[in-house]
């Protein structure tokens, strides 16, 4: 992929991005399923048998309400192609609903605050508002939310894969979004891997044999001194430790909070989190073969050893490689590989971004449905494959492996009062994972029944 040009497609699938509630749409309710009907009977049967109804468009007058959307970023812009087209369905929505529709933009963490505030007054700030998941899910425990259950035919295949399990919380569905468009993976520097002779991460995803032991054996053979002065100058791998450990836990098929007889636990003991624990340890400390850090941003280092040429791969979000306009070598895109007792690949991401509805919305149905009417179903996939197709990347198989990673998408909350940067950080010196699971399984466990196992009933 060149390049070149990537500006001008990226506005294009930007503003389609921002409808769908960008780091994971907006799930509208489903439309009314239409029947067919079945051929008349010939007139002389004595008996016609029933045909099947056929339900009709829901009939909604909405008085000229408004109906307000509120989000951290902008609305559709007539600007674009897929703006227009947003903006269209918009004015069609509003004179068949008799409604006025509405997108609020307000910084970044905002929303949430706002809709606490209105619920003690007893108003609702927004019809629908989008949130990260990890803000969302203690305030469906605190009863600001309303289940959506009865709003939407989840059943209905153009919802996105995975929103099933992805918008649930306590056994009901809350969370909706017409597009997931994020997800994690493994950005690789396809020059270096080209110099060094590394194999061909898709291949080996092709073969089945993309595991943690490719992907140790590349990072080995990626790590070395390249100008002969005895200091390692490039690493097979580099990351924000915290991220690391996270995915290694979910790609070997495990977890840090388990949910046992209704209530989240710390999985301090289970036997694949260790496991991915001590792979880590031995990527550090046995193996050596990630970055050091060299400043106080560990984020910062790490995609600066990436982007420089001096490391081999790198975990990003499939929206990262977009970033990268100042990379020489070239870039590709893989699923992170399975570990030992993973099933299937996974996308794992914190920044999750679903559309709710506050439990104070008066005509909460009628408004979902509406917002289900202006969605462009339609056109979901060919947004994804243009954002894909803005990253940067060297070969159409990397924009496929985004496009594709985007249905092993797995939103994470991980309330452990900091537990999640102490484990890596103790790991980097040599502590063992058992010992700090066990020493800090306590303070972890507090932060999980405050977020977690504290609830409200949902309004009904």
């Amino acid at each position: 992929m060149k390049k070149a040009h990537w500006l001008g497609k990226f506005l294009i699938a930007f503003t389609f991005c921002f409808v769908t509630a960008c780091s994971g749409g907006s799930t509208p309710p489903a439309a009314e399923p239409g029947g067919s009907q079945t051929a008349e009977k010939p007139p002389s049967q004595e008996q016609k048998e029933p045909e099947p109804a056929v339900e009709e468009e829901r009939k909604i007058d909405m008085n000229g309400e408004t109906l307000k959307i509120l989000h951290w970023v902008d609305g559709p812009s007539e600007e674009t192609p897929e703006g227009a087209l947003a903006l269209e369905k918009w004015k069609e929505a509003e004179e068949k609903y008799n409604v006025k529709i509405v997108w609020e933009k307000v910084p970044w963490g905002e929303s949430i605050q706002m809709v606490t505030n209105a619920a003690l007054s007893g108003e609702s700030v927004a019809d629908i508002v989008a949130l990260d998941y990890y803000f969302a899910v203690p305030a469906i425990n605190q009863g600001l939310f309303m289940p959506v259950d009865n709003f939407f035919d989840y059943d209905d295949p153009k919802w996105p894969v995975g929103i099933k399990k992805h918008g649930m919380v306590n056994g009901k569905m809350y969370g909706f979004t017409a597009n997931i468009n994020n997800a994690s993976g493994l950005y690789y520097n396809r020059t270096m891997f080209e110099r060094e002779g590394l194999p061909d991460p898709h291949e080996l995803v092709a073969q089945d044999k993309w595991d943690w032991d490719a992907f140790l054996d590349i990072a080995k053979r990626a790590t070395k001194d390249t100008d002969g002065d005895g200091v390692i100058d490039q690493y097979g791998i580099t990351n924000n430790s915290a991220v690391l450990a996270r995915i290694l836990i979910h790609s070997n098929g495990a977890a840090l909070i388990e949910e046992k007889d209704g209530k989240h636990e710390f999985a301090y003991k289970n036997p694949d989190v260790i496991e991915a624990l001590r792979f880590l340890y031995d990527l550090y400390n046995t193996h050596k073969v990630i970055a050091p850090k060299v400043g106080d941003n560990e984020h910062k280092d790490s995609q600066m050893y990436f982007n420089t040429g001096k490391a081999a791969m790198v975990t990003g979000e499939v929206w990262e490689g977009s970033t990268r306009e100042n990379m020489t070598d070239e870039q590709g895109f893989v699923f992170f590989p399975k570990g030992p007792k993973g099933k299937q690949y996974q996308g794992s991401v914190e920044n999750y971004v679903q559309f709710y509805i506050p439990a104070n919305v008066k005509r909460a149905e009628e408004k979902a449905y509406i917002w289900d009417q202006i969605q462009t179903w339609d056109r979901v996939e060919q947004a994804n494959r243009e954002s894909a197709e803005l990253q940067l990347l060297a070969d159409e198989q990397d924009v496929s492996a985004i496009v594709e990673v985007l249905k092993y998408t797995e939103p994470v909350f991980l309330p452990l009062n900091g537990v999640m940067s102490e484990i890596p950080a103790a790991i980097i010196k040599g502590e063992s994972p058992e010992t700090i699971l066990e020493r800090n399984k306590q303070v972890a466990q507090e932060g999980i029944d405050k977020h977690l196992n504290t609830k409200v009933e949902p309004a009904k």
